[in-house]
């Protein structure tokens, strides 16, 4: 067989493509990101833990309770071991994801209906827009150590990848006007969120628009770029959204350790932990905020490399050539590898221009993650593939990743 074809097809050429590849011979990956069809329903790894009798069990657990580890460790046990029979049971259907949507927008070879993608988009922003403007969250209740959080409530972690997607859309003549109001509706959720630290020169936000009574650092590094998305594009906001991303940057500096890693939370309170992916939430929001501003940039420069730095001495196994999940954790689980943490590592280094290494670590995770077509988000102590398909934990972002890196390597062939 020849050397596998990449084609990238529509709705409108896709069978004339995959008849090319059978008359030649040739292999054909057809990337899903070119179809404008994104509200794409799957599985999920939260799937367990959405009906108000799970809610119960986590918030039992977090409160410590005997009942609420017993139950949990078996739900736990139940999906790790069965993931489909458990939903089949559960009779847990497939849904769509609002932060999928916006990466499957921003990834996209081309757009050909960009107003149905606009509309996409929107459909699954939360639906009090009069309180809090164009916002959008996890799509799904969740129980965290900060309380619950209904489906309805948006979070700063997911709303910025739907403002960069409606950046992406204005460009479209067809839809700019409605793209540009809505992206503006954006600065109210953004004020929604509660201020949990203040002072003269700092800034810390909450994660979703209530009091929560811990900060999490990597949602406050997503509030500066959203910030600095709107001292971009929202004239009428530029300087009062200027001001904010630098308080909040330095915020974010602050609340580095010295050996360069950030802890989940900005305190020192059990439950805590050092994770990759939350890790590189940070920095490579810290990147993107600096390539919009340059005071930012001046501000974050040297945290970003100290950042990257503890990840490649920390987090990345040479022998693997992937990262690992944890360097300080309080949860215990099966798995051993997940996708989400070599998407987001692979992020990072294409935004440093570290193209080589992203090549290598591309490598890896398909060898890693992928079986017979299918990805996975997970590999337990076993050696076995977890969430078969689970587009929103890990597939949907590297995909993402991976896409700009091929368009980079194009650009410079």
């Amino acid at each position: 067989m020849a050397d596998n074809l990449l084609l990238s097809a529509s709705r409108n050429n896709v069978r004339e493509c995959v008849e090319v590849a059978q008359e030649r011979n040739l292999g054909i990956e057809v990337m899903a990101f070119a179809f404008p069809d994104i509200l794409e329903k799957c599985f999920d790894p939260y799937d367990p833990w959405m009906s108000p009798r799970a809610i119960r069990i986590r918030g039992a657990f977090y409160q410590g309770r005997l009942l609420g580890k017993i139950s949990a460790a078996v739900i736990v046990l139940l999906d790790w071991l069965a993931p489909k029979f458990f939903r089949k049971a559960m009779k847990i259907e497939q849904r769509n994801y609002p932060i999928t949507v916006a990466q499957k927008i921003l990834a996209a070879d081309s757009i050909e209906q960009p107003q149905l993608a606009l509309e996409q988009l929107m459909s699954v922003a939360v639906p009090d827009s009069s309180k809090y403007g164009a916002a959008w969250g996890l799509g799904f209740p969740w129980m965290s150590k900060n309380g619950l959080y209904n489906s309805d409530i948006p979070f700063v972690t997911h709303t910025p990848y739907a403002m960069e997607a409606l950046c992406r859309l204005m460009s479209f003549k067809a839809c700019h006007e409605d793209a540009k109001k809505h992206f503006s509706c954006t600065w109210r959720f953004l004020e929604s969120l509660f201020v949990l630290h203040e002072d003269c020169t700092t800034l810390a936000l909450s994660y979703a628009p209530t009091n929560e009574p811990r900060i999490v650092i990597n949602a406050n590094a997503y509030a500066c770029f959203a910030y600095c998305l709107h001292a971009e594009k929202n004239v009428s906001r530029s300087n009062q959204a200027r001001g904010r991303a630098l308080r909040i940057a330095r915020y974010v500096v602050q609340q580095q350790q010295t050996n360069g890693a950030w802890y989940y939370y900005a305190d020192d309170l059990p439950g805590n932990f050092i994770d990759c992916f939350h890790s590189c939430f940070i920095i490579k929001n810290l990147i993107k905020a600096s390539k919009l501003d340059d005071d930012v940039r001046a501000l974050v420069a040297e945290s970003i490399q100290r950042g990257k730095q503890y990840i490649d001495e920390n987090f990345f196994d040479k022998k693997k050539g992937l990262v690992k999940r944890f360097t300080a954790r309080d949860i215990k689980d099966p798995f051993i590898w997940d996708l989400y943490d070599q998407a987001e590592y692979l992020g990072i280094l294409i935004e440093l221009s570290e193209l080589d290494r992203a090549e290598k670590l591309c490598k890896a995770a398909r060898a890693s993650f992928v079986c017979n077509g299918d990805w996975y988000s997970k590999i337990d102590i076993l050696g076995f593939r977890w969430g078969e398909n689970f587009s929103r934990w890990g597939i949907t972002p590297f995909h993402f990743s991976e896409k700009k890196l091929k368009i980079i390597r194009q650009n410079k062939a």
